[in-house]
């Protein structure tokens, strides 16, 4: 008999664990107060923030938030082993449907490690959370954004590099590369010229063994965003072939001043955005991690975003 009561007990605390929700306000919450730790220590360190990235965008899902949180965890892993402190562990990006409370559970992950860093420097931790309410995944974004731009900072950077763009732009290309393999794969002997046509798009070929044009030279931060713009586009063309809604996209010209932070902004929102086609797709692959990459040039990001432009091209010329 007592043993049942202790299984009941059990059963009964188990469900209500399974049903903790958190809102955007909650993780606003939590990363409000990570850039507060962040921009304490940047002090310690003599840095001054200035010229905070602001993000454009109005139409953020969970999903992109839970991106840029995959990266935010990177940038602290390095942060952390710098200051010989034990490295958060990195999640995997997948094709699933994120929630805030999916994206609360990195953000109180981030929030832990930095307090944990920051006592270590400066002993009884006095900050404390704020609470919020009515925020969206957008202004949650921007948080977050903020965030990795400070964790940045803190690693040496006084600016986002074209390395860690192209690093970037790289997981969106061989995670979509991957995903034509897979859509090819899956056609039938009948649809032969379709599947040649899905597996020459990720060597950049034509069926005819033609390339994709070469590398052009001498391109700016400016062209990689209109570019990565430009991917957008066509990947909320496939979204509506999928039945799924649009997602708004902000207009070049308002961009006051194009930086490099602006286009890695945009490698987060592709990644994320393919992951959700992948659910269309019903593929279910996990997004390779970040590789690092040195002596890249904005015409190096430029053109990976040529190659998966490329692709998407092709692929909503054979598929849809």
């Amino acid at each position: 008999r007592f043993f049942l009561s202790v299984l009941l007990a059990s059963l009964f605390s188990s469900q209500l664990l399974a049903e903790i929700r958190y809102s955007p306000s909650e993780v606003f919450s939590k990363l409000e107060y990570a850039n507060v730790l962040a921009e304490a220590l940047l002090k310690a360190e003599g840095k001054q923030t200035e010229n905070l990235p602001v993000s454009l965008e109005t139409d953020a899902e969970p999903m992109h938030v839970y991106e840029l949180h995959v990266t935010i965890l990177y940038e602290l892993m390095g942060y952390a082993l710098k200051m010989d402190h034990r490295p958060p562990p990195i999640p995997a990006s997948q094709s699933i449907k994120y929630t805030p409370t999916d994206v609360y559970y990195l953000s109180e992950l981030i929030t832990s490690k930095l307090r944990t860093i920051y006592s270590s420097r400066f002993g009884v931790v006095y900050l404390r959370p704020k609470h919020f309410s009515n925020k969206t995944p957008s202004e949650v974004y921007q948080k977050a954004y903020e965030l990795f731009y400070r964790l940045s900072l803190l690693n040496g950077h006084s600016e986002i590099s074209p390395d860690t763009v192209f690093s970037q732009i790289q997981r969106a290309k061989h995670d979509l590369q991957a995903s034509l393999l897979i859509l090819a794969k899956r056609l039938d002997k009948s649809d032969e010229k379709k599947k040649r046509q899905l597996v020459t798009a990720i060597y950049g070929l034509k069926p005819d063994a033609t390339k994709l044009s070469s590398k052009e030279l001498n391109k700016t931060p400016n062209n990689a965003l209109q570019k990565a713009l430009a991917i957008r586009k066509t990947l909320n063309a496939l979204r509506e072939n999928n039945k799924l809604e649009a997602i708004a996209i902000p207009d070049f010209s308002t961009y006051p001043q194009v930086r490099p932070v602006d286009v890695f902004l945009q490698t987060q929102f592709i990644i994320a955005e393919l992951n959700l086609l992948k659910q269309a797709w019903n593929i279910h692959k996990t997004t390779n991690n970040a590789q690092t990459s040195n002596g890249n040039t904005p015409s190096d990001v430029y053109y990976e975003m040529q190659h998966i432009e490329y692709m998407l091209n092709r692929l909503f010329k054979v598929l849809g």
